[in-house]
């Protein structure tokens, strides 16, 4: 299936991620501490894009070094041939919106976001901090969380009504705060990470967000 999404975002050229289709920014000129004082970075943090003068990106706020990373992540929509897709379940959600769990694949407005962390900031309500009243809402901004009195959640600072959405959000932002880590070390693997796949350059796999799988095992695993 990810070979099939491949041909048809790339053709011919497909390489196995997603292409960047995300809004950029760039600012030529001075070099900025990295986000600080930046009316890029601020602008780019309100809408998952990236800031060429500090060389970082942004996804739900949190800020990417890797630019791997973040293009893999790809947190815009895309239009794609749905009567070409072999799945049942996306042909329908890409009318009625919705997520195919099988695919990984989810639909709004009849495009499609390739994570479910993407899929549920699409749906989600930009709040800027002197739109957050409520202390325990400006305290989950810095990161995910629910606030019962409130009625919704924060992930970043992009608000989620539904507590179904809302928890499924979080996990996919938990698995990006892991693979931002794990960019420090290998690009590939954080890609793995997010996309459940396998580092061709330390044999590692992931499944479910999660290392399954060292380039040791998989070597041995392989004689």
């Amino acid at each position: 299936m990810r070979a099939f999404l491949g041909s048809l975002l790339f053709g011919a050229a497909g390489v196995g991620i997603v292409c960047w289709v995300g809004l950029t920014f760039f600012m030529p000129g001075r070099q900025h501490a990295q986000g600080v004082g930046c009316a890029t970075c601020a602008q780019a943090r309100k809408v998952h894009g990236w800031c060429d003068a500090c060389a970082v990106g942004y996804v739900a706020g949190l800020p990417i070094k890797s630019r791997l990373l973040y293009d893999t992540m790809d947190a815009h929509g895309h239009q794609l041939q749905v009567d070409r897709m072999p799945c049942e379940g996306c042909r329908r959600l890409a009318k009625t919106g919705g997520f195919c769990d099988a695919n990984h694949i989810g639909w709004r407005n009849g495009e499609a976001y390739f994570s479910r962390l993407t899929y549920e900031l699409s749906g989600a309500y930009y709040m800027a901090p002197s739109q957050i009243a409520c202390r325990t809402c400006r305290d989950n901004a810095d990161g995910a969380g629910w606030c019962d009195a409130c009625g919704y959640g924060m992930i970043g600072r992009f608000a989620i009504a539904s507590r179904a959405d809302f928890d499924a959000g979080r996990r996919g932002f938990e698995r990006l705060q892991k693979a931002i880590e794990l960019s420090a070390r290998c690009d590939y693997c954080a890609m793995a990470m997010v996309t459940d796949t396998d580092c061709f350059r330390c044999k590692t796999v992931f499944k479910d967000g999660e290392l399954v799988a060292s380039g040791a095992a998989s070597t041995s695993a392989g004689n």
